[in-house]
């Protein structure tokens, strides 16, 4: 398809001056009709001669995170021996919500030019981008020739990976008391050697070492740390309150993203994943439980980073479901298959006293056991 540019529609209404000269509308518009003739023939030839454009790609990570800003880049790759000005806009799937998807710029001969954006996915899942629209300015500038480039390219929207990516860069420089991270060394009657110390009025008598005390000649105490290798439970709530999204807080910032927000199950998934992580990090078992009104998922705890890698699958594709949940089935089943003490975090949302009361009875039979937290969402609008 040709699109006429703005010197082609000037050159136009230039014909429109001979009418105006001459005095005479029959030589004026002789003259005129031949000026538009030359016109039009030029920016045929313009037209004709609009290249076919070069060959396009697309880049982005092979996972795009939920909820955080991801960049794209379409590149074009000239292989002609002229520049090309261009016009280009990319098809994005509405749920990818993306920002300067469209841009203009020049290609110069033979070289690569690229245009950068951002889209910040709002659901997790599979999305296709469309076709590549693209605008190339014929050589004498007259007209623009518009292409239409196709090429399959699907994003897999998983948790916010971003974010573990940021834990990871802070972890690597040391600065983790910058998002309030502090470390904690819980003193008692554990396995795991720590250090040996001065004895204290307060000390147990059997937590002294003899052999120490024998060769320093004065009260030497030990101390332990507690294992690390404990188990971590994430018990996500899938039923019909969790689909409900959250409004987002008012800020000044640029760079928050203002569009449509996460529901609340976006937002537990993504901290269910960063538990996941940091939990496996310091050598701990996780295991995940969803359940809306039956248990849909279910894994064992497990440590290891391949485990939890295939926890970031299990929860790549979880959706909520218009049911109510089922706290005294999701306890018993955890009962069943998970014999061990553990920490138990659950993350959910009720409304009504009945549906609390519920919940409230189900996570004291699973208190006896384990140790059990409940995570719920605030909502800023309240």
């Amino acid at each position: 398809m040709a699109i006429p540019t703005r010197r082609l529609l000037f050159l136009a209404l230039t014909g429109a001056i001979p009418i105006v000269l001459t005095g005479s509308y029959r030589a004026g518009l002789f003259v005129a009709g031949i000026w538009l003739l030359s016109v039009a023939v030029l920016s045929g030839l313009d037209a004709w001669y609009v290249p076919a454009g070069g060959i396009w790609l697309r880049e982005h990570d092979a996972k795009l995170s939920l909820g955080a800003w991801n960049t794209v880049a379409l590149r074009l790759q000239n292989p002609l021996a002229r520049r090309l000005t261009l016009q280009v806009r990319d098809s994005v799937p509405p749920l990818l919500q993306p920002q300067g998807e469209a841009g203009s710029g020049v290609c110069e001969a033979e070289g690569s030019w690229a245009l950068a954006y951002r889209v910040f996915p709002v659901q997790r899942g599979d999305f296709q981008f469309g076709a590549v629209s693209a605008r190339y300015l014929g050589p004498l500038g007259l007209v623009w020739r518009q292409r239409t480039h196709q090429f399959v390219d699907v994003a897999k929207v998983y948790p916010n990976l971003l974010a573990i990516n940021q834990y990871d860069a802070f972890v690597r420089r040391g600065q983790l008391q910058e998002i309030g991270v502090r470390n904690s060394r819980r003193w008692g009657a554990g396995t795991e050697f720590e250090r040996l110390r001065d004895y204290t009025p307060d000390d147990e008598y059997r937590r002294i070492d003899w052999n120490a005390t024998a060769r320093r000649r004065a009260p030497v105490v030990v101390d332990y740390e507690t294992e690390r290798s404990q188990n971590v439970i994430l018990l996500l709530d899938t039923g019909r309150l969790m689909s409900t999204r959250l409004p987002l807080e008012e800020s000044d910032d640029p760079d928050v993203y203002r569009g449509r927000p996460l529901s609340r199950l976006d937002h537990a998934v993504n901290a269910s994943l960063m538990l996941s992580y940091v939990s496996q990090q310091v050598g701990d078992r996780v295991g995940l439980l969803a359940f809306g009104d039956h248990v849909s998922r279910f894994m064992p705890p497990r440590p290891g980073r391949g485990h939890f890698l295939r926890i970031a699958n299990a929860l790549y594709n979880l959706q909520a479901q218009p049911t109510e949940p089922d706290f005294g089935e999701a306890m018993a089943f955890l009962g069943s298959r998970v014999t061990r003490r553990s920490l138990v975090v659950l993350f959910t949302d009720v409304a009504g006293s009945e549906a609390a009361g519920t919940l409230v009875r189900s996570i004291a039979v699973a208190a006896r056991r384990h140790l059990c937290v409940v995570v719920t969402l605030r909502d800023p609008a309240i």
